[in-house]
């Protein structure tokens, strides 16, 4: 690993980093058909959340580094300036707010690591059951319907984790965590694979599935009323993860007739390494899969866990494949000579790859509604933490939504006693979902809107 002096230069970073060109899907190269069929007559309304984990490097006041290196606007409201951190976004000032003062109040207290899986739902982790169902998921109910797939979730390591370090941040109605899919070649496969077995070996397969849950369901319905409150509870999850199966084959049966869009996979790298080759392709082509899943309306609602809240997850380990320091290590070290640069600078590296994202949501025309991706698509960027696994104060970054009525263009402060639960039922309600309350919200967030 480079050794980091205390000192940096800011284009040797860059110019180290790889920076790859984020590129749209173009329908006009060989083998590339965006059109899907089915229902595409009501304009697309689509959600996509994006998760950092570690928080972001924020110097106090006294500190030298504190005017160039704070993540957080140092000014609220729309006469704000940007640090070196978030430069990058500086061309999207009218499409973006930043959010700060928000958290959830009933996770302040567990442990920091496990704050990712809690980020879309601020449930209750007392609970027996642990976790409850996140916004992304109430709006995959409500609107997943109208697409090949109700939501697809993403993350850079994969799978599930485990309770306390959660590779996802999509949970069911149950409170059950949903595995992400790890890698662009796995996202590609699932948005624009080849169906293996042909269309009558999947019915077949379709129908197996279908039968085995009918023998199954009966007989847990009537366990149901035999067993104590808190096997009950457990039953219901299990009963809830059915049901969720049920749904799927169901889903799976009505799109079988309608063929994947055709999208030539050479326009993306699908196999990078990460750690090997460097983490900026690996991120950039995650973002351009959700792009190409946005644009070809496979799904409206899409979560990508892009760094988990963990010292052991791959993602922490991109930092040093820039020749930074663990990123974990990063985050405790800042008091060290150079320690807030060195995080700042990786806070800048993570913010130029969403901007990638947003110039290319913003540049390309939305096929189904009025005005480019950006404007029918609510983005949501923030981390759980805001410094040294102080699950206070989400760095949040809200994007997006013009013909939602959605206004940007400032830096607002909010109270850490308003709940970022309000937040998300704004979002929700703004996509047209039919919810008055979500989770332990107490209200809407007006400021936000037009």
């Amino acid at each position: 690993m480079t050794k980091m002096t205390n000192k940096f230069d800011r284009r040797t970073f860059l110019k180290a980093t790889g920076s790859s060109l984020l590129l749209p899907v173009l329908p006009s190269l060989a083998g590339s058909d965006m059109s899907v069929g089915q229902n595409v007559g009501t304009p697309p309304k689509r959600l996509c959340c994006i998760f950092f984990g570690m928080g972001v490097s924020l110097p106090p006041k006294e500190h030298k580094t504190h005017k160039d290196w704070h993540w957080f606007p140092h000014e609220y409201g729309t006469n704000y300036s940007y640090s070196k951190s978030n430069q990058a976004l500086k061309p999207f000032r009218s499409q973006m707010s930043f959010l700060s003062g928000l958290s959830h109040p009933r996770t302040r207290s567990i442990y920091a690591h496990s704050t990712g899986g809690y980020f879309l739902s601020g449930a209750d982790p007392l609970t027996p059951i642990g976790n409850s169902i996140s916004a992304d998921q109430v709006y995959a109910l409500y609107a997943g319907g109208q697409t090949r797939f109700p939501f697809i979730t993403m993350g850079s390591e994969g799978g599930l984790g485990d309770f306390r370090r959660p590779n996802t941040m999509s949970y069911t109605a149950a409170g059950q965590p949903i595995p992400s899919l790890g890698n662009p070649r796995q996202v590609f496969q699932e948005l624009f694979g080849v169906q293996i077995g042909g269309k009558d070996t999947l019915k077949r397969k379709f129908g197996r599935d279908r039968s085995i849950l009918d023998a199954v369901t009966p007989d847990l319905t009537q366990l149901h009323n035999r067993v104590s409150n808190d096997d009950k509870l457990r039953l219901e999850q299990y009963l809830t993860s059915v049901r969720a199966l049920e749904t799927r084959l169901e889903r799976a049966h009505q799109w079988l007739d309608v063929p994947k869009p055709k999208v030539d996979e050479n326009q993306f790298q699908l196999d990078i390494d990460p750690i090997q080759d460097g983490p900026t392709a690996f991120i950039d082509s995650m973002y351009q899969l959700i792009h190409s899943a946005f644009l070809t309306d496979s799904t409206r609602t899409i979560c990508y866990q892009k760094v988990k809240e963990s010292a052991g997850g791959l993602a922490a380990r991109f930092p040093e494949a820039l020749g930074l320091p663990h990123h974990h290590k990063m985050s405790h070290d800042f008091n060290s000579e150079g320690g807030y640069e060195r995080w700042g600078t990786y806070d800048a590296y993570l913010t130029e790859r969403f901007a990638g994202f947003l110039k290319l949501m913003s540049e390309t025309d939305d096929p189904y509604a009025e005005g480019s991706l950006l404007d029918n698509t609510i983005v949501l960027y923030g981390s759980g933490t805001s410094t040294v696994h102080n699950p206070r104060n989400f760095p949040l970054i809200l994007a997006g939504g013009k013909n939602f009525g959605l206004t940007h263009g400032s830096h607002h402060k909010f109270d850490e006693k308003i709940p970022m639960t309000n937040l998300l039922l704004t979002l929700l309600q703004q996509l047209g979902t039919p919810v008055d309350k979500f989770s332990n919200s107490t209200g809407t967030i007006s400021e936000i809107l037009v």
